[in-house]
């Protein structure tokens, strides 16, 4: 084991950094040294947003779910796994609201085209005097099935 001194770690970083984030793959000039907070070893650099990003997920793991940190690869290629399984055709409710919320902050042009796109006629479209109105014709039509 080498210890590596506070006033190295620049040095160190700069001379170890990637490319792009091993993590989140991106670009960056804002890089971090990555340690394990359990054990201390040093494990790379990354970047300060997939630092996080990965404190997030041990910490929540570790603490509110009582994981075992050597499990937690695992849990993690389990949950990879999950993600990467085809949705199936349901709309949940809340999903719903969001939708809804999302297409009320488009613009009236917009809306009309998703309108549209969900076999709204043009006239059916101008009746509407806000986009409130559009918005409640969105929630039927999808509520009830293109």
């Amino acid at each position: 084991m080498t210890y590596l001194p506070q006033n190295k770690i620049k040095e160190y970083r700069d001379a170890n950094k990637p490319s792009r984030c091993p993590i989140l793959s991106i670009r960056t000039s804002d890089w971090v040294l990555d340690h394990d907070h359990q054990t201390g070893m040093v494990r790379g650099v990354i970047s300060r947003q997939a630092n996080s990003l990965l404190g997030k997920i041990e910490n929540f793991f570790l603490n509110r779910c009582a994981g075992r940190k050597q499990d937690l690869p695992a849990v993690l290629d389990a949950l990879a796994d999950y993600l990467r399984k085809p949705q199936v055709d349901v709309l949940h409710p809340v999903g719903l609201t969001q939708l809804c919320k999302r297409f009320s902050r488009l613009t009236k042009d917009k809306q009309a085209f998703e309108l549209m796109a969900l076999g709204c006629t043009r006239d059916e479209i101008t009746l509407c005097n806000n986009s409130k109105e559009r918005t409640q014709i969105y929630r039927k039509v999808i509520k009830n099935g293109t």
